[in-house]
């Protein structure tokens, strides 16, 4: 090998080396970016790279965080650039749980209950569920639904049953029955809007109940505003809220709203069938 060779080949070796540095260096740079993401908020792939000085690096920014393996860098709380959640730990199939990660932490999001598109947060923060209110433009006298993984969550969300109360949800939960309670506790006033009653609901659907007992109890009015069309899929759900939440979900929802029934009194009403 003559002079001139070995030249080329240290400029090549010289030129692989730095390549390697600032590919290191701006991965140093994203990972600092998504470490500083609050809890309870959100970025895109692309945003992350912008803010490490690369915005066409998104795709690069997705790699990083399916690669991922440190504990203190929260990259469930990076998303697909159209704001859906993508994959969780290089899988799609773990979706599921960067959504009830998200939820628990404050975010709101669109996600398929067990009966149509639901816009959800977390039912423990006033100030999701203040949130949840304007994005709806829903009358704010109005409770909404409370969606729970177990009886547990009605301790949490200061509701005592009474014995045939028990014995009644025995037998409907887990279902597609909604049942209102009594919720006396001011606490909760920002859930119940001051009637001191709580509608809620345990799924049986067992994909939704793996997510709930991460994210906690969920407020989960469908996918519109108030008095529009409920969202049948996530493209019609981007219509109401485009950026303002994240997304989670596949296909369409169009099944019928749950039973409705008043289990305030003994007298037990049906107030939707």
């Amino acid at each position: 090998m003559n002079c001139e060779d070995c030249f080329i080949n240290c400029q090549k070796r010289h030129k692989k080396r730095l390549k390697l540095f600032l590919e290191m260096n701006w991965a140093i740079k994203a990972l600092k970016v998504v470490e500083k993401i609050p809890a309870g908020k959100f970025l895109s792939y692309k945003a992350v790279a912008k803010k490490a000085g690369n915005e066409k690096a998104a795709r690069a920014v997705a790699n990083l965080m399916a690669k991922n393996t440190n504990p203190r860098i929260p990259c469930h709380r990076v998303i697909k650039n159209n704001n859906e959640v993508g994959g969780y730990k290089g899988s799609l199939n773990q979706a599921w749980q960067k959504a009830a990660l998200l939820l628990k932490e404050g975010a709101i999001g669109v996600i398929p209950t067990d009966t149509i598109y639901g816009l959800c947060g977390s039912a423990l923060k006033k100030e999701v569920v203040e949130k949840i209110y304007q994005l709806r433009k829903r009358d704010p006298r109005k409770p909404m639904i409370v969606l729970i993984s177990s009886f547990d969550d009605l301790h949490r969300l200061g509701i005592k049953l009474e014995s045939w109360q028990k014995k009644f949800l025995n037998k409907f939960w887990p279902g597609k029955v909604s049942v209102v309670l009594k919720c006396p506790s001011k606490k909760f006033e920002y859930l119940h809007r001051g009637t001191k009653t709580l509608a809620l609901r345990l799924p049986k659907d067992k994909k939704l109940i793996r997510l709930l007992k991460i994210s906690g109890p969920l407020v989960a009015p469908s996918a519109n505003w108030e008095g529009k069309k409920p969202a049948v899929n996530l493209r019609e759900a981007k219509k109401y809220f485009r950026d303002q939440v994240f997304y989670y979900g596949q296909g369409e929802r169009r099944k019928k709203p749950s039973r409705l029934i008043d289990l305030t009194k003994k007298e037990i009403k049906i107030l939707r069938n």
